[in-house]
């Protein structure tokens, strides 16, 4: 069970991006058969091959990134949830698990993966689609947040081919304030509820917020304010006290005490909350880094308990407010908060087998490949990409 590898959402660092609807005309895209042949186009790409005769406007990465080695491996895949992903490892690890099932389905998929594999290392991309919206016009499919992990050479070819091949609108997406301080609130508040099993110290831990002052001045750029996770709960106690608080406790409790003991108005125009992080997640306005919730105990679990613990309910409906965002229907996509937010959370038809996949997934994600960990040593000492907004903490 342990060689099942972690779910490629959780662990890793991506940088953030919102597309347009992929035009593909006629030819269905969540398809294998088209997967594959993007796959191979995007692999002579980077290669520096030939398409069809005629020569590509890259001339490859592999002299312009030496110490990565050459590009093995190219794939597309549909990627389904956590629960899809699980079963169809398990059967390449366990080929007698006949019964389990490893086909996603078009309806079924989550979105596409997009893995580069180089002699050294690999890198990936996810193109992921709105779960409460499968459909898309004729001729199209909506696959609107795109994650990349990918270095700067590597990056622009993929993204120019997502670009001329779908005739596709690919900018990066920047987070507001409000929405990153959103996200925080959405795991506070599901921690929080009568029937989580889960501590907010816990499972947050310490709590690190920055403040960046970009237009404001030269001299100070950014600040950061680090919470200890025992301090935590204090803040939020305090925040439900306060009369301007608007169902956002730990934010009103943190402005008050940053004005208060260093008279600094975190809502000011020139003030920016650019990354939060602690031990579930690293949100900043252009980059995420999303952790494998805990799963819910399945021993104790009965028809009247959740879907799932308190920590699997936030990160899903973080995923969805985050989707909402990159197609532009999310309530920060406007500078009008007062929208009511909608709860998304997904039903399982399955609770305690879910559960149990899951806790599989989440132990292997600490496991490394060794091949790939010697590469990750090597990249870093020696500096060779240059992108170390890229490299995972």
């Amino acid at each position: 069970m342990a060689d099942v590898p972690p779910y490629p959402l959780y662990g890793r660092s991506y940088l953030l991006y919102r597309v347009s609807p992929l035009h593909h005309g006629d030819a269905p895209l969540l398809n294998d058969r088209t997967l594959t042949t993007h796959a191979k186009r995007l692999r002579e790409q980077l290669k520096g091959d030939n398409v069809r005769g005629v020569e590509v406007d890259f001339a490859g990465t592999e002299d312009a990134l030496p110490n990565l080695g050459p590009l093995q491996e190219c794939d597309w895949d549909m990627i389904g949830d956590e629960d899809a992903w699980i079963d169809r490892h398990r059967q390449l690890v366990d080929p007698e698990a006949s019964q389990l099932t490893t086909v996603v389905s078009a309806e079924q998929a989550r979105g596409i993966e997009v893995t580069l594999d180089y002699e050294k290392q690999s890198y990936n991309a996810l193109l992921l689609r709105d779960p409460t919206l499968t459909s898309s016009p004729g001729g199209f499919t909506s696959l609107p947040l795109l994650l990349v992990k990918m270095p700067l050479a590597i990056r622009d070819i993929f993204v120019n081919y997502i670009r001329t091949s779908f005739d596709a609108h690919v900018v990066p997406l920047r987070l507001s304030s409000a929405f990153v301080t959103s996200s925080l609130e959405t795991f506070f508040r599901h921690l929080s509820a009568s029937t989580s099993t889960q501590s907010v110290e816990d499972v947050i831990r310490q709590l690190q917020v920055q403040l960046s002052f970009h237009n404001a001045t030269t001299l100070l750029r950014h600040l950061d304010v680090t919470i200890a996770g025992r301090d935590v709960p204090g803040f939020l106690e305090r925040g439900k006290l306060l009369r301007d608080a608007k169902g956002r406790p730990f934010t009103a409790a943190f402005a008050a005490y940053m004005k208060k003991h260093l008279a600094l108005d975190i809502f000011h125009p020139k003030v920016q909350v650019s990354r939060i992080s602690c031990a579930s997640f690293v949100l900043a306005t252009d980059r995420l880094k999303l952790m494998a919730p805990d799963v819910a105990d399945v021993s104790i679990a009965d028809s009247d308990s959740p879907e799932g613990s308190a920590g699997e309910l936030a990160v899903q409906e973080f995923y969805t407010s985050l989707v909402k965002e990159a197609t532009g229907t999310g309530i920060f996509s406007s500078e009008d908060l007062t929208v009511n937010r909608r709860s998304s959370t997904p039903s399982s038809e399955s609770v305690s087998a879910s559960r149990r996949k899951r806790a599989v997934s989440n132990v292997a994600a600490g496991s490394r490949n060794a091949k790939r960990s010697k590469a990750r040593e090597k990249e870093n000492r020696d500096g060779a990409l240059g992108d170390e907004e890229m490299v995972d903490a």
